[in-house]
């Protein structure tokens, strides 16, 4: 490896891989893997889109640190995401997942994450890596660099040496939880909800509008309403690259929604709407309240179910009650079971709230293990 090593760490030769040629010399030893670690750094603060910065991989032999600052051309990574002989081993990688898809076209399968086979093994759903590799590997990580400026150039040691760390350690845990939950139906769900999460991934849509708090108070037109402006919103900040949030915030879109302007003169009525934004976008927002106020009947979007009522949040309360005391009897965290979207769903299916489909607890393995008792329960108590 003609790449420059940094340090030894865990063992391991740490390389800065800068150029297409050190990297595709790399990927061909990576290839030869049954799995490798895999991280990412990246910059999300006055962009839409996250920014790579670095890819980290490690194949129990080196830790690679990768800049796709200085090499144009990935693809020998790319190769590596997409080969269905190596598994890729991340921790809670959602925003990493982002990152791969936008930076090489591609996403990392078969993916192991550990955060969810750790939830599998007794561990909490959202536990950090730092504290996983603390329980499990009495390895103490020390994270300075969480909030550093990972564009810069050249990248600090301090940067390089918290950068090798994210991926050293992610084939031993990864190891030692396999090991714990090995032969046990625990193994198969954790496996079926790493590929369950990569699948919605890639299924996912555009930011749902009915997502905004408080949409479940607007009329079918209002919703109409809030759904152009959501788009408007979407779309922009996508072709600008900006945060959503730096065009208008999700409480401006609910007051537009809600007065519906006709004029210019009506959007100054809404008094969080900034100047700046009124007079730069202010016929745009018309345009699309107009086009919403056109619509049929017919072509209206459903409305938005309000929050439970007392009746419907006491039997939801016996649904997480059942559900943590079964998630303890099968080591798992609860919410690898069900979550409260997950009863709000059931419950309301079973009320026959109008548009509401069919729960995602009555598909899978949690139909069998978890979702049947549940729905027994739900329709306890209904109206």
């Amino acid at each position: 490896m003609s790449a420059p090593v940094l340090e030894t760490f865990n063992g391991m030769p740490v390389c800065y891989l800068e150029t297409r040629a050190d990297l595709a010399e790399a990927a061909r030893g990576w290839l030869d893997c049954v799995a490798v670690a895999l991280d990412t750094e990246f910059m999300r603060v006055r962009t839409f889109h996250a920014q790579a910065a670095l890819f980290q991989v490690c194949d129990g032999r080196g830790c690679f640190l990768v800049d796709p600052l200085a090499i144009d051309d990935l693809q020998p990574l790319g190769e590596l995401l997409a080969a269905p002989h190596v598994t890729k081993i991340m921790h809670s990688c959602s925003e990493d997942l982002e990152v791969c898809e936008r930076r090489l076209g591609v996403l990392p399968e078969p993916l192991v994450d550990t955060q969810i086979v750790a939830a599998f093994s007794g561990h909490p759903l959202s536990v950090g890596y730092q504290k996983i590799l603390a329980a499990e590997l009495g390895v103490q990580l020390h994270k300075s660099e969480t909030h550093t400026d990972w564009l810069q150039r050249p990248l600090s040691p301090a940067q390089l040496h918290y950068a090798a760390e994210d991926v050293a350690f992610l084939l031993p845990l990864w190891h030692e939880l396999a090991d714990r939950i090995a032969g046990s139906a625990n193994a198969g769900w954790a496996l079926a909800e790493c590929a369950a999460a990569l699948a919605r991934f890639r299924g996912r849509g555009t930011a749902d509008y009915r997502a905004v708090s408080g949409a479940w108070r607007l009329d079918r037109c209002g919703l109409a309403v809030l759904r152009a402006l959501h788009a408007w919103r979407e779309d922009l900040a996508r072709s600008r690259d900006l945060p959503r949030s730096w065009l208008l915030a999700d409480a401006v879109l609910l007051d537009l929604a809600q007065l519906q302007p006709r004029r210019e003169a009506d959007l100054a009525a809404v008094a969080e709407l900034p100047d700046g934004t009124r007079r730069r976008h202010g016929g745009a927002l018309l345009a699309a309240v107009a086009g919403a106020l056109t619509l049929a009947a017919g072509e209206l979007p459903p409305p938005v179910p309000a929050p439970l009522d007392v009746p419907q949040g006491k039997r939801l309360k016996r649904l997480r009650a059942y559900t943590v005391e079964r998630a303890e009897a099968l080591g798992v965290a609860p919410e690898m079971l069900a979550r409260r979207r997950d009863f709000e769903e059931l419950l309301r299916w079973v009320d026959g709230v109008a548009g509401q489909g069919a729960p995602a607890l009555l598909d899978g393995w949690r139909q069998a293990v978890i979702g049947e008792e549940l729905l027994a329960l739900a329709r306890e108590g209904r109206p």
